[in-house]
């Protein structure tokens, strides 16, 4: 009898990913352990705009990642 591959299913795989990188971005979105401070980035952008458009990309990769690997028309059969 042959023994699974090491680290489960792609699909179980995919969505521990999706679980873990869901919960990133709620707690980076919580961002209350993140000192308040005026603080200029590139020279102009205010911090705590930088931080949420650089949150926003990692939102939209994280979409990306979970329409294409995870939300699937048909789920294989068990």
């Amino acid at each position: 009898m042959e023994r699974p591959a090491r680290g489960g299913s792609p699909m179980r795989r995919d969505r521990l990913l999706a679980w873990a990188g869901g919960l990133t971005l709620l707690a980076l979105h919580l961002d209350f352990w993140r000192p308040q401070r005026v603080r200029l980035v590139l020279g102009w952008m205010p911090e705590d705009l930088a931080w949420r458009l650089a949150w926003m990309g990692l939102a939209a990769l994280y979409l990306l990642f979970f329409c294409a690997r995870v939300w699937r028309d048909e789920e294989p059969d068990a």
